[in-house]
């Protein structure tokens, strides 16, 4: 499982917003991202994330983050083990780390 700091996703999400290969996920229930997320991040609460794996085969890489952490590496395992052909990054220290670097939330 590949990780990577909050740092460098910003810079990610600032560089790959508008390329259709790249796909930027929540895992957090819908109620949470309403509360909070991060801007340019779609929600995919890990409820459903099984039903994703089509759309997440079309794209090369996909960056999956939670509000800490650990339903992140929950749903890229169980993506790895569904068969996902993109590469899958997860965001270390979720939406609580994102927030700690001082990024804003939505």
């Amino acid at each position: 499982m590949k990780h990577i700091s909050v740092q460098a996703f910003q810079e990610v999400i600032n560089a790959e917003a508008s390329n259709p290969t790249v796909d930027f996920i929540n895992v957090c229930t819908t109620d949470e991202y309403n509360e909070a997320h991060i801007p340019g991040v779609r929600s995919v609460p890990l409820d459903v994330i099984a039903a994703h794996v089509p759309e997440f085969n079309e794209k090369k890489t996909v960056y999956i983050h939670c509000r800490s952490g650990g339903r992140s590496q929950i749903a890229i395992a169980q993506l790895e083990s569904l068969g996902v052909t993109a590469e899958l990054v997860n965001v270390e220290g979720g939406i609580i780390g994102w927030e700690t670097a001082g990024f804003s939330l939505e």
